[in-house]
């Protein structure tokens, strides 16, 4: 359980998805009351103290089933003021729920960024092992499957009657040097500290079966001489155990050192083989606005962006298709509705233009279909291409996988790259593996945590760093530069002069390149003596300031893109086995 809550906790914590109620709880102390009667019956008395941060409503307490035969006079009560038992979920209520393994108290009140304290008791039936000569109450007063830790924990367990100290005998288990036992006369007394959720709070304690009236012996065969041997053996077990955590823990720290280590070589050694880049030291690093060559924008989109075909890819072609003279674009006025917003619509339409031979397959492709969703009387460019529709999204995965093939066919990407990536991810995957294993085998007590969250980050960045091993060929990487000398031409279109008969074809290069909003207008409003005449787009009335038109063509590319098929989406006792174990929470 520990391991898995640690992998939740970590994953969580490196992807930054931080999920938050809005309120927490503690639960900083407990004390338990013990109360051993003659009739040996067990009265267990439990003070549970929560520090509220929020609103809370309900709190939850459950015992397993093991230690005892039977459990009666169950309350719950805070302050003097007993509450009800009813199944109501009424505040100032409790209900008792059980089953084959545990039983369940849940108790209902209202509290906000407060202290309170609950009290639960009931008693317990054979619930000692009872001997002729010594009696034991063997008791685990904090489950290990606990939400909360506890900073402190006072037992105090009374015997019906005074019994001198030389004659009780009294053993915890639990996290070393959190405990201590001490005897009065009578009674035990254990205080514990800083006790962890995953650690429980045993307590053995022994004395004379004399204190009991008419004594009813459970088991003829148990003696002081047993416990006590049990009790050796057990802390015998214990030293061994903490010797092999000692082991382990430096095993793992050193296995979680040599992982991070390797994790590092691996990648570093299956970039250099493979995913070295190609040196463009001899090319111009100038930004430029000039058009570095004939490529198609959604071609250039997917190289100068991770290999992906996105939505902006597919507007873009059909922006270039239209200025190609395949389609007429019009600026049509916002839709009406409640849930609409101002901007502009466009529809397209399909001019008498036929297809030319220098048209490729997939640009084809768009051609078809748009023809086929203007025959279903859909004009509108986002309903065209709307995300929503299950044939738009079919369409879409099969026009990118024609896009990627041909784009693959340029020779613009080093296909030998894709070995190295492969053998970097499925290497890193395996030390991954390696730190979880040696993890779960040597135990939470052994855990390095240091260690192995370095190990752990350095195997994840190293796997997802294996698509920086892809590298484009020669040719790829100079065609990857030049492109990018335009790209931050684009990004920095107000320091230049663009041609206006050219603005259109910058903007589509834009928009397939990831530019966005401003950076867009920027491209129209550069050249503004005049409001660019472009013939593929017809823009309302309205449009007549050079502002007007390059807010037009923003909207027309951001709004289309974001409504595309590929735009990005945004919980009776035994000898040697102790009773209890029970578990608090709140909701």
């Amino acid at each position: 359980m520990w391991l898995r809550t640690l992998v939740l906790s970590t994953v969580i914590f490196c992807l930054g998805f931080l999920s938050s109620s809005g309120k927490d709880y503690e639960i900083p102390e407990i004390r338990v009351e013990v109360s051993i009667n003659e009739d040996g019956t067990v009265q267990i008395t439990e003070h549970l103290t929560y520090d509220f941060d929020g609103s809370f409503s309900w709190a939850e307490y459950q015992l397993p089933r093991q230690g005892f035969s039977a459990i009666r006079d169950i309350q719950i009560s805070e302050g003097g003021t007993s509450y009800i038992n009813e199944n109501s979920e009424a505040t100032g209520t409790f209900s008792v729920a059980h089953n084959d393994e545990a039983i369940k108290l849940t108790w209902y009140y209202e509290a906000e960024d407060e202290q309170r304290t609950f009290t639960i008791s009931y008693t317990l039936e054979d619930a000692l092992t009872v001997g002729p000569e010594w009696t034991q109450f063997f008791w685990n007063y904090l489950s290990d499957d606990r939400d909360k830790s506890t900073k402190r924990l006072n037992i105090a367990i009374t015997l019906p009657e005074s019994v001198a100290t030389d004659s009780l005998h009294g053993w915890t288990r639990g996290p070393k040097g959190h405990f201590e036992l001490s005897k009065t006369s009578g009674a035990f007394t254990i205080r514990g500290t800083n006790i962890d959720d995953d650690d429980v709070a045993k307590v053995r304690a022994l004395f004379p079966t004399s204190v009991l009236a008419s004594p009813q012996v459970t088991n003829q065969d148990f003696t002081l001489s047993q416990v006590r041997q049990e009790e050796e053996i057990y802390q015998q077990k214990r030293a061994e155990r903490r010797a092999r955590n000692a082991y382990w823990h430096e095993i793992s720290q050193q296995v979680n050192i040599a992982v991070s280590v390797i994790a590092v070589f691996l990648f570093l050694y299956f970039y250099r083989k493979y995913g070295k880049r190609h040196s463009t030291s001899r090319l111009s690093s100038h930004e430029t606005i000039m058009i570095p060559d004939r490529h198609r924008p959604a071609a250039i989109g997917w190289l100068l962006n991770n290999r992906s075909v996105t939505s902006v890819h597919l507007i873009s072609t059909v922006l270039d298709l239209a200025r190609k003279g395949y389609f007429k674009i019009k600026e049509e006025e916002p839709e009406e509705g409640f849930f609409e917003d101002d901007d502009p619509t466009f529809s397209v339409h399909r001019t008498e233009q036929d297809l030319q031979e220098d048209l490729l397959d997939w640009e084809k492709d768009i051609v078809s279909f748009v023809e086929l969703r203007l025959s279903d009387d859909r004009q509108k460019l986002h309903k065209i291409f709307d995300g929503q529709d299950s044939k738009v999204s079919d369409w879409f995965s099969k026009w990118s996988k024609k896009l990627k093939n041909y784009c693959f066919d340029q020779d613009w990407i080093d296909l030998q790259s894709y070995t190295g990536a492969y053998w970097n991810a499925g290497l890193q995957l395996i030390l991954f593996f390696i730190i979880f294993g040696v993890a779960a085998y040597a135990g939470k007590e052994t855990f390095a945590p240091l260690s192995w969250f370095l190990a752990f980050i350095t195997t994840v960045v190293a796997a997802t760093l294996s698509m920086a091993i892809i590298r484009p060929t020669e040719k790829g990487q100079e065609i990857k530069h030049r492109w990018n000398n335009y790209k931050r031409g684009l990004e920095n279109a107000k320091e230049h002069n663009l041609s206006s008969d050219k603005l259109d074809k910058h903007f589509i290069y834009a928009l397939a390149l990831g530019l966005k909003g401003e950076e867009l207008e920027d491209i129209i409003t550069t050249n503004s003596n005049a409001v660019p005449v472009i013939a593929w787009i017809a823009f309302s009335s309205n449009t007549s300031s050079v502002a007007a038109v390059a807010s037009s063509f923003s909207t027309l590319g951001a709004t289309s893109a974001a409504t595309a098929p590929g735009a990005a989406g945004g919980a009776g006792a035994s000898a040697s086995a102790a009773g209890g174990g029970a578990a608090a929470s709140a909701g």
